[in-house]
């Protein structure tokens, strides 16, 4: 009853509705999980919210933009330019196929945190050695005028451990994220 009533005071305080480019920033972006020492304790509970997985619990990823075709939106270049990054910590979950993840991201001058989950969705699909996974985390910790976001991906994972390439070869690892940067209407 109280959120509802929030939603409703907030509605009611900030004026008439802006343009959707007002209040929304899209990305879309590649990621490439890049070798990195893990520091000591970095996927603490006290940082990530959960126990961390007992092995290869912290892991670092580049953030690329990509270029695709107007005529169709297909991806022509998933790594134009490198623009940010994001150093994670994933947890075992009571669901074997489910972790636990947990993010700080910087993009561009934008840095903020994330917290979700990720999900196996198949085992060696669309061939052995492969599994897609997608992955969504909730964002906070934003620079004004942001109020929230989101994060998706479309992940493909395969038995080589670090950078573009898959084992086996010819497809694009690590991920395709969807970022989402919300802001408050303002008042008029």
């Amino acid at each position: 009853m109280t959120l509802i009533a929030a939603v409703a005071i907030v509605g009611a305080v900030v004026g008439p509705p802006a343009s959707a480019s007002d209040l929304e920033d899209i990305y879309i972006l590649r990621s490439i999980r890049e070798p990195q020492a893990p520091t000591a304790d970095w996927c603490a509970r006290s940082r990530a919210g959960f126990e961390p997985m007992p092995t290869d619990a912290e892991r670092f990823f580049s953030f690329w933009s990509v270029r695709s075709r107007p005529e169709d939106g297909r991806v022509v270049d998933a790594t134009a330019a490198r623009v940010g990054e994001l150093r994670a910590c994933f947890g075992p979950t009571g669901d074997r196929a489910r972790q636990n993840f947990y993010a700080e991201v910087r993009l561009g001058a934008l840095s903020f945190l994330g917290s979700g989950e990720c999900l196996a969705l198949m085992i060696d699909f669309p061939e052995a050695g492969l599994f897609p996974v997608r992955c969504q985390l909730v964002l906070s910790g934003l620079p004004l005028p942001f109020v929230g976001g989101l994060l998706t991906t479309n992940t493909m994972t395969t038995n080589a451990p670090f950078g573009g390439g898959t084992e086996p070869p010819g497809y694009t690892q690590a991920s395709i994220a969807t970022i989402r940067l919300w802001r408050a209407r303002s008042s008029r």
